[in-house]
């Protein structure tokens, strides 16, 4: 009898064991389930969040293309009302550019046009944004680079170290990027003009639309006159490009462009000028040598049309059997 009791009670405490170890095991088995759930649930959290930052990144590459173009668009603007104001040429224009650019003033002076619309107040305005999304952003501009890359055209290029680090601590990218857009110089005013005729005729940069400026058939120069009463520019390698203009150098470049004046306007206004001369821009307002005693009269034109020899091809007027110089 006794034995039977013994007995009985090993198997309770088998039972009792077993129980107890089937207990820890489920306990183990939920424990490492909750573990894995939320080494997974961190992980998905993790890459959200690093897809955002991601997309945060690629908005600041397109979102920094359209404010180069702003603030590099009115910073020429700025240049050529400063160039207007002074009546004289730039000799530091990039440096100049640079600071408008990036601060909105000239020689310490605040420029309206450029006020709110800085490369640093996009900067700014870049860190509130990214505050709200919970992130730190520093974006150091360590250079601006300013060149032609048509005639036409300019290309901007903000060279940046950006650090942008997550304030939880989950991520942090540390980089240096190269932003660039270019930038249109049409209907911006010619600092030629504006510094010639003391500001009296500014004129405004348009490409022309007209390709035939002299009917062979009929010796018909209505095109080029139409060109030439409007000043409308043209490319042209002999010419100086937009960004020499603002530095008064004349000399040539592959991004040149000229226009033709018209000088019954400089009469109107009262501009005095040489009737000598070419009436190519650049050499009617300057004293650039070796045009002036090549000035043309072109009969079936105005009187006061004079073109030199190196441009008669270019407006076609070689075309005409009386022209004369």
């Amino acid at each position: 009898m006794r034995n039977k009791k013994s007995l009985l009670r090993n198997r309770e405490g088998v039972f009792y064991v077993l129980i107890s170890a089937l207990f820890i095991i489920v306990m183990i088995l939920v424990f490492l389930a909750y573990k894995e759930y939320a080494y997974t649930d961190r992980q998905k959290v993790i890459e959200t969040r690093i897809m955002t930052i991601n997309d945060f990144i690629k908005d600041i590459d397109s979102d920094s293309k359209r404010a180069i173009y702003i603030s590099a668009f009115r910073s020429l603007i700025a240049l050529e009302d400063y160039v207007a104001t002074i009546g004289d040429y730039l000799n530091n224009t990039e440096e100049l550019f640079r600071i408008a650019f990036y601060n909105g003033t000239i020689n310490g002076t605040e420029v309206e046009i450029l006020e709110n619309s800085s490369y640093s107040d996009y900067l700014e305005k870049l860190r509130i944004i990214a505050g709200r999304i919970g992130l730190d952003i520093n974006l150091n501009v360590t250079h601006i680079t300013l060149y032609h890359d048509s005639p036409w055209s300019v290309n901007v290029i903000v060279t940046t170290h950006v650090n942008i680090t997550d304030k939880k601590g989950l991520a942090r990218w540390d980089f240096y990027k190269d932003y660039s857009t270019s930038v249109s110089i049409i209907n911006i005013r010619d600092p030629l003009y504006s510094v010639a005729t003391k500001g009296r005729i500014p004129n405004t940069i348009r490409i022309t639309n007209i390709t035939d400026y002299v009917d062979d058939a009929t010796n018909d120069t209505t095109n080029l006159l139409l060109h030439t009463n409007n000043s409308f520019y043209t490319e042209n390698p002999l010419a100086p490009s937009f960004l020499m203009r603002l530095e008064g150098n004349f000399s040539s470049s592959p991004y040149g462009i000229e226009s033709l004046v018209h000088l019954p306007q400089l009469d109107l206004q009262g501009v005095s000028y040489s009737t000598t001369k070419s009436i190519v821009d650049y050499i009617l307002f300057t004293n650039i040598t070796g045009y002036e005693v090549k000035a043309c009269n072109v009969d079936n034109m105005p009187s006061w049309f004079k073109i030199d020899l190196n441009h008669t091809t270019k407006y076609e007027v070689d075309k005409l059997n009386y022209t004369t110089c």
